[in-house]
């Protein structure tokens, strides 16, 4: 078999490109329904039967989001709830914030939060809620966080939707347009925050698939929602769900199986929290493996400023399991950079530490923070199938090696 033209790697290849077509998949937008109709219609197409669950989520059509001191302007993101300043914006002079000791600075002020250097991902994050805190409760009138990072763009980060995360307007700055405005709050220059638009609520959805045969349930998992396109974070993802889909119902004749493909992913999960009480019971559950976020992309040399391609995958991942599939994901993903560090589950990381939280003994989940990470970066360029199809297999070994195993326990108990 030639592995760089084999059917896994062909098919995985297709759907990452049908997946980037949707565009933004933001929970509630046109990306988010499109790729819900095209997962379903693929899996229906497998032997499933299809359920829709919908879930409410906040959406903004963004009209003015800019950040303006003197002749200096530039683009901002939302952050999602989003509080909007109004047509007119929000005029106040800068503060740097790069600690929470420094947040003393920020009253009455728009506050610049300089993340550390870092891939993000979450406003709950250790280098983030602090600062979010501290600028809130010393008086900032609205929040800009600049999350310095490995490409200098907009990262977009996750957070609940029960409430906004600050209560004043808070949006997120693109490090490499920071420096106009670092400027400006030395200087004394004031600035105006534009965060204008239109804010609604709409509906994304999770969906259900269920083939119901033996006894014993298979469960797979996946978001389907995020910032941006995200080609990586969630294409790797909804290609290994679909391929792993397609193979359980002729692999696993023996086995039910519940496929959940979520929404509403960006904000703490709220999809999965949602579905997982329509799941089966953990003691009928085989094993539950959720396909987390950037399986596999391309990784990159950075030096002197200039980014070089290799032919390996991005590192910065890992694998997390419940303790009796450790020993199995060892195996499996032994050689695979990043993935051969097996950790337990943890509360809070990805659908996975629901899923474990529900009494899921036999459960695991790939999880990535590659460079391009939220951000618009996330395109067709950081993903190849070739990397991804290892991946895919090592999951599919785990599932071998749990059925097998039972499957002898339960001849030896019989």
């Amino acid at each position: 078999m030639d592995e760089e033209v084999d059917a896994l790697t062909r098919t995985l290849a297709a759907d990452m490109v049908r997946q980037a077509a949707f565009g933004d998949k933001i929970s509630g937008g046109a990306g988010d329904a499109a790729t819900a109709q095209w997962i379903a219609g693929r899996l229906a197409a497998s032997g499933y039967d299809i359920e829709r669950q919908g879930i409410d989520v906040p959406f903004f059509d963004p009209i003015d989001c800019r950040l303006v001191a003197g002749e200096a302007a530039a683009p901002v993101y939302w952050q999602s709830p989003v509080t909007a300043t109004g047509m007119q914006g929000l005029r106040a002079p800068l503060a740097v914030v790069r600690a929470p000791y420094e947040a003393m600075d920020a009253a009455g002020r728009i506050a610049l939060l300089v993340l550390p250097h870092a891939r993000h991902a979450s406003v709950d994050s250790p280098l983030v809620a602090p600062l979010i805190a501290a600028a809130s409760a010393a008086g900032a009138v609205a929040l800009v966080i600049v999350p310095v990072g490995p490409t200098g763009e907009v990262v977009a980060l996750n957070a609940g939707f029960g409430a906004p995360v600050a209560p004043v307007p808070v949006a997120v700055l693109a490090p490499a347009l920071a420096e106009p405005f670092l400027r400006a709050a030395r200087s004394g220059l004031p600035a105006t925050l534009f965060l204008h638009g239109q804010t609604s609520v709409r509906q994304t959805s999770n969906l259900q698939a269920t083939l119901r045969r033996g006894p014993r349930w298979l469960c797979l998992s996946t978001p389907r929602t995020g910032w941006f396109g995200c080609v990586a974070e969630r294409g790797t993802g909804a290609a290994a769900f679909l391929a792993m889909a397609a193979w359980a119902v002729e692999r696993f004749p023996d086995l039910s199986l519940f496929l959940l493909n979520t929404g509403a992913h960006e904000y703490r999960f709220a999809g999965a929290h949602r579905a997982l009480a329509q799941a089966p019971a953990p003691a009928d559950t085989l094993a539950w493996v959720h396909l987390g976020a950037a399986l596999a992309v391309r990784d990159r040399l950075e030096f002197r400023g200039e980014f070089f391609d290799l032919p390996s995958a991005d590192a910065n991942r890992m694998t997390m399991a419940t303790e009796s599939l450790q020993d199995a994901a060892r195996a499996a993903f032994r050689g695979l950079p990043g993935l051969e560090r097996i950790m337990t589950p943890m509360s809070g990381v990805s659908e996975l530490g629901a899923i474990v939280e529900r009494g899921y003994g036999r459960a695991m989940a790939v999880l990535g923070i590659p460079r391009a990470f939220h951000t618009r970066a996330d395109d067709l360029g950081e993903v190849d199938a070739r990397l991804l199809a290892p991946v895919v297999r090592a999951h599919m070994a785990v599932v071998e090696t749990v059925h097998r195993q039972t499957s002898r326990a339960s001849e030896g108990v019989a």
